[in-house]
């Protein structure tokens, strides 16, 4: 009964919010009208208190030209129902603006879970780029620590977006996945694009200024870089250094160079090189659900498609799947449980039409077993795009075949934090199990 009674109560409350009865306030949001009510603002958050209530009080018409109407709606909402529904990290930021504006401390730790809970690949940039008053030191860490596990990827697609405090915060970061003198250059080469985003003459010196004027050079290595990687970055076109600062710091990494490892360690920063960081996989692994026929390959039918969508950009590492099954030769005579499996893996993106990867397994593998089959570097697959992913066999002479047990395994796998869908198809008519177990992937 008293659950039903709260029921009741927010259903009366949230009747207000939809039929603006006995209203006695209004809002002008960019132009659009919004009726409310004092006492339910009032009691909510202590601006509106002082804004209706206060020495300062009015019953004009309140004029708010820093939100938009959308996300001032889902703040009635919230104060009506005390239940918000976010879309969109664009959303949960705007949200966040206006809950610290009046004071509404819970709906600002719900819009930072919301924002820490989607942060990906596919919006990291565009979190850290978000002016200091928006951001959260907790956001701010653990956007930092994504985009560093994925720098090189990140800053070659993502140079241009990127903005003066994204990118300092960027190189005050200890550990990072990409060489420092690949980091140095795509420093350079985005000073360029720096300028188009401020109307900036692009220029060597103005370039050079950004920098300079700002520290950001100063949070460069040089110093940990080889004689050949100084090299490599004063010969590229986007190359900012001056002569002279080429000729110091040759002669400066010759002398550290000959220094022992643990009297560099007491230098400054400087001269410590930025550390990798330990990627975290994680497994996707399909549920069997049923039994099917054996998978056959033989003269005819050598070729198996798998298709996969993430709603989320990832890195893939390796896939898993199974084994030839022995032959029952093998348990007659005892014969050894090991084989030489072989075929070719294609990986491609249908929807750019454009094959991403192409390697050759060949390996000893026991029957029977999981095959794990690792990339020599991770494949990185776009968000809601298709990838076929495609098995061929080597051609086999007419008597000669392959078997293989395989399930019926689920076309949908979540883990709440990400999406997969597969399609599994083949030559093979007769058989609808999936040949492709699961997969290695980091967010």
């Amino acid at each position: 009964m008293s659950k039903l009674r709260i029921n009741s109560l927010y259903d009366r409350v949230n009747k207000l919010l939809v039929s603006y009865e006995w209203s006695d306030c209004c809002f002008s949001v960019c132009g659009k009208k919004f009726k409310a009510h004092k006492l339910i603002l009032g009691i909510s958050s202590p601006v509106f208190e002082a804004m209706f209530y206060g020495p300062l009080s009015t019953n004009e018409e309140v004029t708010i030209t820093d939100i938009e109407p959308k996300i001032f709606q889902l703040l009635l909402n919230y104060i009506y129902t005390d239940k918000v529904k976010i879309q969109s990290i664009e959303e949960a930021y705007d949200l966040l603006y206006v809950s610290r504006k009046y004071m509404f401390e819970y709906l600002t730790e719900i819009c930072i879970t919301f924002i820490q809970s989607n942060i990906s690949i596919d919006n990291v940039v565009s979190v850290l780029n978000y002016p200091d008053h928006m951001q959260d030191n907790l956001l701010v860490s653990t956007a930092l620590k994504l985009f560093c596990q994925h720098a090189e990827y990140l800053l070659m697609e993502n140079k241009r977006h990127i903005n003066f405090t994204c990118m300092q915060n960027i190189l005050k970061c200890k550990e990072i996945n990409i060489l420092e003198k690949d980091l140095i250059k795509y420093v350079f080469e985005w000073t360029s694009f720096y300028c188009e985003q401020n109307d900036i003459k692009n220029s060597f010196q103005n370039r050079r200024d950004i920098l300079t004027k700002s520290d950001l050079m100063e949070l460069l290595k040089f110093f940990t870089l080889s004689l050949k990687e100084l090299e490599e970055i004063t010969d590229c076109k986007d190359n900012l250094l001056l002569s002279i600062e080429k000729e110091f710091l040759k002669e400066a990494i010759k002398c550290f160079n000959s220094l022992n490892k643990n009297v560099i360690s007491h230098f400054d920063n400087m001269l410590l090189p930025r550390k990798p960081i330990k990627l975290q996989w994680r497994l996707c692994h399909r549920s069997l659900i049923r039994s099917e026929s054996p998978l056959i390959i033989d003269s005819t039918k050598n070729t198996i498609h798998t298709k996969i969508k993430a709603d989320k950009s990832i890195f893939v590492n390796s896939l898993n799947v199974y084994s030839r099954a022995a032959p029952v030769s093998n348990y007659c005579y005892n014969i050894q449980n090991i084989y030489c499996e072989k075929f070719t893996i294609s990986v491609m993106c249908e929807t750019e039409n454009k094959e991403i990867k192409k390697i050759v397994f060949k390996n000893d593998v026991k029957y029977d077993t999981n095959i794990d089959i690792e990339f020599s570097e991770p494949i990185f697959i776009k968000k809601d795009s298709w990838y076929k992913i495609t098995f061929v066999w080597p051609r086999l002479n007419t008597f000669s075949s392959y078997v293989y047990s395989v399930e019926s395994r689920d076309t949908i796998y979540s883990n709440g934090k990400i999406k997969f869908e597969f399609d599994d198809f083949s030559t093979i008519s007769d058989n609808g199990g999936s040949f492709l177990r699961g997969l290695k992937f980091c967010m």
